[in-house]
């Protein structure tokens, strides 16, 4: 599973750092970098499934370094450059009905892969609700369901230069 979400979120390395819009230079990117949290609120049955995140940041003018952290959650780095980081988290089992994840620097890209792995044998449908904010200002939300024993992971891209839009994959 982790490997699943590892290859995404590489996939989205390429995708955030490589790609700029014509016209674009490097003055202006610098002002597209913001702290950002999102927060989960998981259904009550929470108890009942794990979790397994992986979660990625770019910046489109570099400056990320292995200091980076995601404070909230504890995860792991698996890569770490310059322009991008990604980390891996688990949670098994959910332990909380409501997370908080923030970026512990300024960034241009979010992106959160989940997992939901259900525990239980007689697990119905987990519910998450992500909301992202910058400035402690919320910006945009979006609820995910999860069926039992259907391990697919779905990914939320969160790009701070268009808050109030969020790209589900």
């Amino acid at each position: 599973m982790r490997s699943t979400i590892l290859s995404l979120l590489c996939l989205f390395v390429f995708m955030n750092t490589s790609c700029k819009k014509d016209g674009e230079n490097d003055k202006d990117n610098s002002v597209k970098k913001k702290a950002v949290e999102v927060k989960i609120t998981f259904s009550s049955n929470y108890a009942r499934y794990g979790a397994n995140f992986g979660l990625q940041v770019a910046s489109v003018d570099g400056g990320l370094n292995s200091s980076f952290r995601f404070d909230g959650i504890s995860s792991t780095a698996s890569i770490v450059y310059d322009a991008s980081i990604i980390h891996q988290a688990e949670l098994s089992p959910i332990s909380s009905s409501s997370q908080s994840i923030k970026t512990s620097m300024p960034v241009s890209t979010f992106s959160i892969a989940t997992i939901a792995t259900n525990l239980t044998a007689d697990a119905t449908p987990l519910t998450a609700k992500y909301e992202f904010y910058i400035d402690g200002k919320k910006t945009v939300e979006k609820s995910l369901s999860f069926q039992p024993n259907n391990y697919a992971a779905k990914v939320l891209i969160f790009d701070v230069s268009n808050p109030s839009k969020l790209i589900e994959n």
